[in-house]
């Protein structure tokens, strides 16, 4: 019968849900890629790993179902963020929903899909600090082993949340939501 001590032994610690790390690549125009990398990567207050599922195909046979696996499925991605005062992240998502659709026309990028399509990375982070992973220097990553890597492969932003806002609201920092969508994801172990 299984007991505290081999529980502990099958737990190894477990996983932080407050050691993780996202990476979104900007496009081109939005601002200077590098440093709302870097913000994103400090600013991104929470977010999940990602969702995906897979269809189910019921094919019916003498009364009974045989079941099969069907179309793989990527549900839509949200990050929440705190906002700055001069608006940097806020704006380049903004600036990047309007690649794909602008405010005065009914125009978009017209270089191709690449212009808007980036690729995203959350990193899930162990509370080991002896690992050292290439993701960037000075970045948590090259602090903390990384457990898992999630890649949402040609993603966009399809939503900037509203930013609430009264005059009772005290003692805190505006945040707001980013929806995001992406043809597929990438789950490996770190290389």
């Amino acid at each position: 019968m299984p007991n505290i001590i081999e529980f502990k032994s099958k737990l190894n610690g477990g996983v932080r849900p407050n050691l993780y790390q996202v990476d979104i690549n900007f496009p081109v125009g939005v601002g200077d890629q590098k440093s709302l990398k870097e913000q994103g990567q400090y600013l991104c207050r929470s977010t999940s790993l990602p969702t995906h599922s897979q269809g189910l195909i019921e094919v019916p046979f003498r009364g009974r179902f045989l079941k099969i696996p069907g179309d793989r499925t990527f549900e839509a991605w949200t990050a929440t963020f705190y906002n700055t005062a001069d608006f940097n992240l806020r704006a380049a998502f903004e600036q990047w929903i309007n690649l794909g659709n602008q405010v005065d026309e009914n125009i978009g990028a017209t270089t191709g899909l690449d212009a808007i399509f980036k690729d995203i990375y959350i990193r899930q982070l162990s509370k080991d600090a002896s690992g050292s992973n290439s993701a960037g220097s000075g970045s948590s990553v090259d602090k903390n082993k990384v457990l898992r890597t999630y890649k949402l492969v040609d993603a966009w932003p399809t939503s900037v949340g509203a930013i609430n806002v009264a005059f009772d609201s005290n003692d805190a920092i505006e945040e707001f939501d980013v929806e995001f969508q992406y043809q597929y994801l990438d789950a490996d172990k770190p290389r």
